[in-house]
Parts: C-alpha cells; sequence; structure tokens
C-alpha cells in the first residue's frame, strides 16, 4: 500500500548551539508511566494554490524550526552521574530529526480523508519506532503524498521530550515558517530542571503531598489488575466539542483544553 518509501535525516539549517551539551528533565518528564511514544496524524488536501512540493517546503520548514527547537533532534539518554539514572537528552553537532517520504496509490476522498483511526491503513501513515529507536530518535516524522496531490503528516515523539501541547507549538513554528514567515511568533524557552524541582531546603506545606508519602511506597498504580485494555474510538464532532467546551467554561470560568475536557468526560462517563 505504501510505496518508494525512504527516509532523511533533516538537519538544522544553521548551528543551534555552540558546545554539545545535555538538557536535563524535570521529575514529570522521568516519570516511569511516561516513557511512552505518543503518536499522531494530520491530513491536508490538495487546493488549487499549491505548487511546490509538501515534502521541499515541509522538510525545509522543519529544518529552519528546529534550530530553534534542537531538543526534538537530541537523543534521549540515561544520566550516568544520577544515582537513579534518569533520562536527559543529548543534543550533539550533526543531529537531526528522521523524516520518512512516502507515496500511495489512493486520492484521501478515497479513504475518507482519514477519518477512520481505526483503519489498519492509518497506521501505515505514521511512524511506529521501537524502545530503542525512540530513545535514538524521540521524533520521527513521515510525509505520505497521495495520487490527488493531498498529503499527511504523521509524527511519533517520545513523551519525555514534550507532550501534545508542546509538540503543537513545534508543528505552528513549522507551519508558520511554510507559510513564508521569517521568525516565529512564539520562541521556545527550556527550563525543565525548573519544574517541580526539589525544594532547597526541603518543607511539605501540602496535607497532600503528607499523604502521597505516607502510601505504600510498593504501590504502583499503573501495575494493578484492571482486567483487560481495549481499544476503543470515539468521534466527536466539531460543533459539539465547543458546545461542550463552552458550557465548562460557564459553569467554572476556566478554559480546559480538549485533552482535557474530553478526558474528564470519559473518565466520569466510565
Amino acid at each position: 500500500m505504501i510505496k518508494g518509501s525512504e527516509t532523511t535525516l533533516i538537519l538544522p539549517s544553521r548551528p543551534p548551539f555552540l558546545h554539545d551539551h545535555a538538557l536535563f528533565l524535570s521529575h514529570l518528564d522521568t516519570d516511569r508511566n511516561l516513557h511512552l511514544t505518543f503518536r499522531y496524524l494530520r491530513a491536508y488536501i490538495n487546493t488549487p494554490t499549491t505548487s511546490a512540493h509538501p515534502f521541499l517546503v515541509i522538510s525545509s520548514a522543519i529544518s529552519e524550526a528546529i534550530v530553534h527547537y534542537y531538543p526534538l533532534a537530541g537523543t534521549l539518554r540515561r544520566c550516568q552521574e544520577d544515582k537513579k539514572r534518569r533520562f536527559e537528552i543529548w543534543c550533539a553537532a550533526g543531529q537531526g530529526v528522521p523524516l520518512i517520504r512516502a507515496n500511495v496509490d489512493y486520492t484521501l476522498d478515497s479513504v475518507n480523508y482519514i477519518d477512520d483511526p481505526e483503519s489498519p491503513f492509518v497506521e501505515l501513515l505514521v511512524p511506529d519506532p521501537d524502545p530503542d529507536e525512540a530513545m535514538t530518535h524521540p521524533c520521527r516524522l513521515q510525509i505520505t503524498l497521495f495520487k490527488c496531490g493531498g498529503f499527511t503528516l504523521g509524527a511519533a515523539i517520545h513523551h519525555s521530550l514534550c507532550d501534545g501541547l508542546g509538540a503543537t507549538q513545534f508543528f505552528n513554528a513549522t507551519a508558520e515558517l511554510a507559510r513564508g514567515a521569517t521568525r516565529i511568533s512564539v520562541e521556545p524557552i527550556w527550563e525543565r530542571e525548573r519544574l517541580l524541582g526539589a525544594r532547597d531546603p526541603t518543607r511539605i506545606d501540602s496535607q497532600l503531598i503528607q499523604e502521597f508519602l505516607d502510601l505504600d511506597k510498593g504501590f504502583l498504580p499503573y501495575k494493578q489488575d484492571i482486567g483487560p485494555i481495549v481499544r476503543a474510538s470515539f468521534h466527536v464532532r466539531d460543533e459539539c466539542l465547543v458546545r461542550f467546551k463552552s458550557s465548562l467554561f460557564e459553569q467554572s470560568g476556566v478554559n480546559f483544553t480538549t485533552f482535557e475536557a474530553l478526558g474528564a468526560y470519559i473518565w466520569r462517563s466510565k
């Protein structure tokens, strides 16, 4: 189904730093329950104004974007100086983001614009690295060109590197550069070591934290017997999501993300 697949290592358009170095992660990023790769897919239809080849435009934009988001081109490794051997990101010259280029003999219309997440075909449009590959290249991308001229952009990103919002900021920057911008509107800042870092001196001023500290150290919530795990897909129309989030805002005065709103709703329904 996929033909002509080849991988190109996209390097930064210019050196993003002077010396090789390691970037430390926060306590959230080193949580072993988050040592996984999340994958997602975006589809783009062909338009009359489209002239340049999508792969050339996007690869060039990615090359420029990772000058600012260079940790995405780094390598995850265990910190040798840390007793718990937590993750760190090693950033060195010559690193890049693998970009797979592929083609299919389908039109986006013939596959319902990739609107069926249960289709095995969707899995072929997104990189699926094994655990070792995910450490070497924690960010992998794939562009698949369809017969109609439309294309999909698939991504596989290690959760220790960033979350969905962080990935979205990177792709927003890439989109800005692909449209001809000379600079990105949001400049990233890496201060992970300051996020939830240990207090000096140590102090506990929350009753909830004390309760967590009093829990049985052998208790691992993700290893409890919860029965079989199944995969399910829920189709949520945009207009329904807008009404739902608007209702939440009216009740609480807080703007929740789509993930927060739907996650809480599904959890409550379950």
